[in-house]
């Protein structure tokens, strides 16, 4: 059962519409043909990465995460989004404090929805959907700001003079729109909103309301922001511009717009039934953009593929087993839906693992860790 609602989190959809003149601005938008790799093929990352810091976060009743959301990372300090905590813990992984929801009152976060490292300030923003508010935390977790933004997004990342966000599906505004776009430089002075870009279908908002991580990713000079059932990636420049960046080609097995509306879909699993029992792929997501290489992850039957496209060779490799070297091991693993793969800037990124004997088989051992451990954060780079 957890499985299955950490596919539906997982598989939040969000489209966009090629009306919108930001799409047709200043960028080549680079076709990535994406077969469907076999269920034996594997991808090793040590081929593009190197994966040079193990994290074992300490496990103790009240450090442990029950799902990584995301993970935010600066020189001393290792913040991880899990369900609906914000966990904090050292390089070495030693725990040192939580903020968890409140009660709803006016210094209490009720929905912690996205979270955002400010690392020149020594602060954190944590944003509750439900109050539609940014709470500024110092790294102490000390809560000292709590502004209202007023719009009910699912996702946000901070720019330079702005900020960006999304609603996923859901109809917040005259538009159908994917991305919301704020100006301003802090919460003191506050944020204007600005316009909104990648329009959809208000159908769409109707049952596809399911809450997912990976929308932003760094990228050099902005951020890489994902439309699953439409297959591309976005550039958002630090002036808030938006352009497509990759179009994942799956050929025969893209997901049409016909899929997705017109079908009489209640709520977002008839959409996931529908996919999954289709040969259609889908569900880009998990993008790790670096300066040669770009990764992503998609789903096809329910099923988890990675595939990493090297820019300057126009080589894309795609597996369903992932390996990986560490001191001398070469470790294999299935691509479990739980595995997941983020960005911390700087063209740095990073694995999370489950420490679950069904993920990581005899590697259990190699990594020192048991059943029920907290998952491993295993940092990397490009080569």
């Amino acid at each position: 059962m957890r499985k299955l609602l950490n596919s539906l989190f997982v598989i939040l959809i969000i489209s966009a519409c090629s009306e919108n003149e930001d799409q047709k601005v200043g960028f080549t938008v680079k076709s990535i043909m994406q077969d469907l790799p076999s269920v034996e093929s594997e991808l090793n990352l040590s081929e593009y990465y190197k994966f040079n810091e193990v994290v074992r976060l300490q496990s103790n009743d009240y450090s442990l995460v029950d799902f990584v959301i995301k993970v935010l990372v600066n020189e001393e300090w290792i913040f991880i989004k899990g369900g609906n905590s914000l966990f904090k813990f050292d390089r070495n992984g030693n725990f040192f404090g939580k903020i968890s929801k409140g009660k709803g009152g006016p210094d209490e976060f009720v929905n912690l929805t996205d979270v955002i490292l400010l690392p020149d300030l020594n602060r954190i923003w944590v944003y509750d959907s439900n109050q539609r508010s940014i709470f500024q935390y110092t790294y102490d977790l000390e809560m000292e700001i709590d502004y209202p933004l007023n719009y009910p997004l699912f996702g946000i990342e901070k720019i330079k003079n702005g900020l960006i966000g999304t609603s996923g599906y859901l109809d917040v505004s005259e538009k159908s729109s994917s991305l919301f776009l704020f100006e301003g430089d802090n919460l003191a002075t506050g944020f204007n909103f600005l316009n909104t870009s990648l329009r959809f279908n208000p159908e769409k908002s109707k049952y596809l309301h399911v809450y997912r991580h990976d929308f932003f990713s760094n990228a050099d000079q902005g951020y890489n922001f994902v439309n699953s059932f439409n297959d591309t990636i976005y550039f958002v420049d630090k002036s808030m511009k938006v352009f497509p960046k990759y179009y994942i080609d799956f050929g025969s097995n893209k997901v049409l717009e016909e899929d997705l509306v017109g079908k009489g879909y209640i709520s977002i699993v008839d959409v996931f039934q529908f996919i999954n029992f289709s040969e259609k792929s889908f569900n880009v997501g998990n993008v790790v953009e670096s300066e040669t290489y770009l990764m992503y992850r998609f789903f096809n039957q329910g099923q988890a593929f990675l595939s990493v496209y090297d820019k300057k060779k126009d080589v894309l490799k795609s597996g369903k087993k992932i390996s990986f070297d560490h001191l001398g091991v070469q470790i294999v693993l299935d691509l479990d839906e739980e595995i997941s793969f983020g960005t911390i800037g700087d063209n740095r990124a990073y694995i999370v693992i489950p420490a679950e004997s069904s993920v990581l088989k005899q590697y259990q051992e190699v990594f020192n860790v048991k059943d029920g451990d907290n998952p491993l954060i295993i940092l990397f780079d490009e080569k």
